[in-house]
């Protein structure tokens, strides 16, 4: 349709060339619209799975330190009944030392 043939019809006059400019813009809008909201999903979505790493890495440590400090008890434990061990054997041989004296019949005053 012609600029003249639509006067004459009293239509409004589109030059095919800007329709189809018009047309081409639009889809490119809508292609972007469509790419950004694409793109957001996968950020979010690597976001996510990287949280869920930290997450997991998080508890890794965890519980390594929670071994550590049944480790550490363990240890404390041990070291007490060493000690204990320790201390029980000092007395017995105080005990000893204490039976000696009064076996030795040759010592004096042995019974005082």
């Amino acid at each position: 349709m012609t600029l003249v043939s639509a006067k004459v019809r009293n239509i409004e006059y589109k030059d095919p060339v800007e329709e189809e400019w018009e047309k081409f813009q639009k889809e490119i809008k809508e292609e972007t619209s469509t790419s950004a909201e694409i793109i957001a999903g996968e950020q979010e979505e690597a976001t996510a799975e990287r949280q869920i790493d930290e997450i997991d890495e998080q508890i890794r440590n965890w519980s390594r330190v929670l071994d550590l400090e049944l480790k550490k008890e363990e240890t404390k434990k041990k070291i007490q009944d060493v000690e204990m061990l320790d201390k029980e054997d000092d007395n017995e041989s105080d005990n000893e030392v204490d039976i000696d004296e009064f076996l030795d019949w040759r010592a004096k005053k042995s019974f005082v």
